[in-house]
């Protein structure tokens, strides 16, 4: 009797065990989904509040990283005019990543970025395809790569996840990943929206150069930087000789063709740090940082040779028989306090050397 009264307590007692692990198993589950679900509701928070792309990243990293205490992931973009995934953000730090690239089907995130599919590799020692960054990174034991997919089925890029030991990811993570994933996506390409219209208000259709408006901006900030450090900057007024002419011999996409090419040419030939914008019809308009006016009138001189030289399409048509320009020199502040008094200058400039016969640099003289 007391055997069986002992086996009853026996069973009862492995009975409320097996109970309680449960519980503090189902405890734990909740705990993660709680922190899951919070941290969610963070990104997508951070997320929303996000416009600029640098400014997802940022939100992300933080947000992912510190919460969810994952050991290290990334975010790459896929760039659609070279075809490969680019390092934008990498947890907790880029330094060895930054310059690593993919081709799309190169590797396993290259893969996910061409068939639009996770990827999950429990151990990456055993997947062939699996590329440690290059060589950049190898302390990782298992990966999940998830796509990040746009409204429309584009991909923009991918998120990466790591972690040290093998066989550490499971279903729940791949099914939270994809979720994390999918906001990423969405406001990723808000941003990139928003990025390309900026970029298209600040740029001239036609020849991609700054417009005269972004161009006005800056010369107010290179205005007001020159005078906090007694830096001088100069603006050269270019302006293609005979153009009408050019249209009517040649047509006006041909004309166009020309104003591309020589936008092309100012930029190729001009410092990286000088502004060149389109200032309007035939007219363009550059701006030379930290330039007195004999280094800018060099620079001009040298704008007009290789202009002069270069071989343009109906250029036969012109008067002498090749396309040139003349440019009109300023220089900030021998010549002119104001911003618009030193454009205007170096349009007095431009058309001092046109009145004199075209193809020359005129520097304005007080």
């Amino acid at each position: 009797m007391v055997t069986s009264q002992n086996q009853d307590i026996h069973k009862k007692l492995e009975q409320m065990k097996r109970e309680r692990d449960n519980l503090e198993k189902t405890n734990k589950e909740l705990d993660a989904k709680l922190l899951e679900l919070y941290s969610l509701y963070n990104i997508s928070k951070a997320l929303h509040l996000s416009i600029a792309v640098e400014d997802i990243f940022s939100g992300i990293l933080h947000i992912v990283g510190k919460t969810l205490q994952i050991d290290d992931f990334c975010i790459m973009l896929f760039d659609e005019d070279r075809q490969e995934l680019v390092m934008r953000a990498c947890y907790p730090d880029a330094d060895n990543l930054s310059d690593v690239r993919f081709k799309a089907g190169e590797g396993v995130s290259g893969t996910v970025a061409k068939t639009g599919e996770p990827a999950v590799v429990q151990d990456v020692s055993l997947e062939p395809k699996f590329m440690f960054y290059k060589g950049a990174k190898t302390d990782i034991g298992a990966f999940m790569c998830v796509p990040l997919i746009g409204r429309y089925g584009d991909i923009l890029g991918v998120l990466n996840i790591h972690k040290g030991k093998p066989n550490s990811l499971t279903d729940h993570d791949t099914m939270f990943f994809r979720e994390v994933g999918e906001q990423i996506a969405v406001t990723i390409e808000r941003a990139l929206i928003y990025e390309k219209t900026k970029e298209a208000s600040i740029h001239d259709d036609l020849t991609g150069l700054y417009n005269r408006k972004y161009f006005f901006e800056y010369l107010e900030t290179e205005l007001a930087r020159g005078s906090r450090h007694g830096k001088c900057f100069s603006i050269l007024m270019v302006d293609i000789d005979h153009f009408k002419n050019f249209n009517d011999k040649n047509g006006h996409l041909k004309g166009d063709d020309a104003l591309k090419q020589t936008a092309r040419l100012l930029v190729n030939t001009l410092r990286c740090s000088d502004v060149v914008a389109r200032y309007g019809g035939e007219e363009f308009v550059c701006l030379l940082p930290e330039t007195p006016k004999n280094i800018a009138v060099v620079a001009s001189e040298k704008l007009r040779k290789i202009v002069e030289g270069s071989a343009y399409v109906g250029g036969e048509n012109q008067p002498g028989g090749r396309l040139t320009i003349t440019i009109g020199v300023s220089t900030w502040p021998d010549d002119a306090r104001v911003a618009a008094e030193l454009v205007d200058y170096a349009d007095k400039a431009l058309y001092l050397g046109k009145s004199r016969g075209r193809n020359m640099v005129v520097s304005h003289i007080v």
